[in-house]
């Protein structure tokens, strides 16, 4: 069976009935799963954007978790942010995965060192020995091509675990071959860390949008997306939530929607999502 590459949340088992919880209202609760789930897809780290926040949940409800407790609520109200308390504590966070995979990497460049240091080469030195002088310049050339190959497979092996945790954080996954080449191209010239944040933007840019706007992973590396997106949001780009004539409706109150999905009208673009990935209803 294939190994789950899904994104998860973490809650106790008596999570329902924490003395913060039991008493909220079953779509407060359901709210706050919701927000924890929102923040862990967009590597948010617990802090969603007022204007996403009111999209996707009422103000009533928003409220009755900034006001489940006088002094530690479950949600508090910053500015223009509303934060997840003790997020860090219960699910894993941005700084987290970098350091999950940073120990990845080091275990991976561990694993291939000590494999080439642990390789015989009494055998390799008798050869060499019982030649002439030929014989040993080949042995001496063909050891440092290996030196060279076990050199150039280390980035191959650290650029693919790039990928999978950009690919965890683009919002169309589609085409994952040819975005790994173009990744691939990408990293030689431009930071992980550019990467990731380009993605995590155009991800905001479209959520909730139509996600046949949302531009292929392959054609948004080779054309240097990752550049713009300050540049276009500076510019005055309405994201889609907002491109409209009509007010802002909370998703508790529109009609229709998807029923899978909540805050996603049909047709939705989070059951694409699942199909592209393979995820059964």
């Amino acid at each position: 069976m294939a190994k789950d590459k899904r994104l998860y949340m973490t809650f106790p088992n008596d999570f329902w009935m924490h003395p913060k919880i039991a008493p909220l209202s079953t779509e407060a609760k359901w709210a706050f799963v919701e927000m924890n789930g929102y923040s862990r897809m967009q590597d948010l780290d617990g802090r969603i954007p007022a204007i996403m926040a009111e999209r996707f949940w009422t103000m009533d409800i928003l409220d009755e978790l900034v006001g489940s407790h006088p002094d530690r609520p479950v949600v508090l109200r910053d500015g223009d942010v509303y934060v997840i308390r003790d997020y860090s504590q219960h699910q894993q966070t941005t700084a987290d995965r970098e350091e999950m995979a940073k120990k990845r990497s080091e275990s991976g460049k561990l694993g291939a060192n000590k494999r080439w240091n642990d390789k015989p080469m009494a055998s390799a030195m008798a050869s060499a020995w019982q030649t002439d002088g030929k014989g040993i310049a080949e042995t001496e050339t063909e050891t440092k091509t290996s030196t060279k190959n076990t050199v150039q497979d280390k980035p191959a092996r650290s650029v693919d675990s790039e990928f999978a945790e950009w690919w965890q954080v683009y919002p169309r996954k589609q085409a994952k071959v040819d975005a790994l080449k173009a990744f691939k191209a990408a990293r030689k010239t431009t930071s992980l860390d550019d990467l990731l944040k380009g993605a995590r933007e155009y991800a905001l840019l479209n959520a909730g949008g139509d996600k046949s706007k949302v531009k292929m992973p392959a054609g948004w590396l080779r054309s240097e997306r990752w550049d713009d997106e300050d540049k276009i949001a500076a510019e005055g780009l309405v994201p889609p939530w907002q491109q409209q004539d009509r007010p802002i409706l909370h998703h508790m109150a529109s009609s229709p929607e998807c029923d899978r999905h909540r805050g996603y009208p049909m047709p939705c673009a989070g059951c694409a999502r699942d199909l592209d990935e393979g995820r059964e209803f």
